[in-house]
């Protein structure tokens, strides 16, 4: 027990460094944009943060953590007439030379969210639903945006909060070192990252704006009606 122990002890030690570790260092961004599409859905609308790409954060995905965008899902803004589903999730990143050709495992997921008491903000929480796990190859550098569809989802219901998120469950080696890329429009209780001590505002570690990541929305129709529904009852359906 002792030994587990300190191996939990130092696995926690290491995961807290990390973001230590790390020095928020921005760069302007621009140039063409590649995509790694896995499907090409078509949604109705987009959810999340979709807004024009400013800076890149250098060298600050090391893997073994994930990143997560919370967003708002207003009725009005699909135009459906039930309830809506994910059907892939957008992250971008920038591979600049020294990064490629990089291999890396990923998946994404579609969370619940709760209000953290001492900011007030909604965090990511339990996932609803998930993606497998897909293998990515990055053969040359430039700025990416990481399309990878969700699969079978539940329909969810118009008028709170959610998230979606990337999860890279294997550390990169040091030679790999991808940017994360935001906008220039720093709000906070949006972009989260989690790299093993939980979900962390990206705004207290000075991103100069919010991470470009968003999902492809399509309309379903919700298992129950909407009317009257308290989010407990919207909870329930997803366990």
């Amino acid at each position: 027990m002792r030994f587990m122990l300190t191996i939990m002890l130092c696995l926690a030690t290491a995961a807290g460094a990390l973001a230590a570790d790390r020095a928020v260092t921005v760069a302007p961004i621009d140039g063409p944009l590649l995509a790694i599409d896995q499907a090409a859905p078509n949604g109705v609308c987009v959810y999340g943060n979709d807004n024009a790409v400013a800076y890149a954060i250098t060298d600050w995905i090391w893997g073994q953590e994930s990143y997560a965008t919370v967003f708002n899902a207003p009725q009005v803004a699909c135009g459906c007439t039930g309830g809506f589903t994910i059907e892939q999730v957008h992250f971008f990143m920038n591979f600049r030379a020294d990064d490629v050709p990089a291999t890396f495992n990923v998946s994404v997921d579609f969370r619940q969210t709760v209000v953290d008491g001492a900011s007030g903000c909604p965090v990511p929480d339990l996932v609803i639903c998930e993606s497998p796990v897909y293998e990515v190859s990055i053969t040359n550098a430039g700025l990416y945006d990481i399309a990878l569809p969700m699969g079978p989802c539940a329909c969810a219901f118009f008028g709170f909060d959610y998230a979606v998120a990337i999860n890279f469950p294997d550390a990169f080696p040091e030679t790999m070192r991808p940017d994360a890329v935001t906008d220039e429009a720093p709000t906070g209780c949006v972009s989260y990252n989690d790299y093993g001590t939980g979900w962390t505002d990206t705004f207290t570690f000075g991103f100069p704006g919010e991470l470009i990541m968003y999902a492809d929305v399509a309309c379903c129709e919700p298992p129950v009606p909407t009317e009257d529904s308290s989010w407990g009852d919207v909870k329930s359906l997803f366990r």
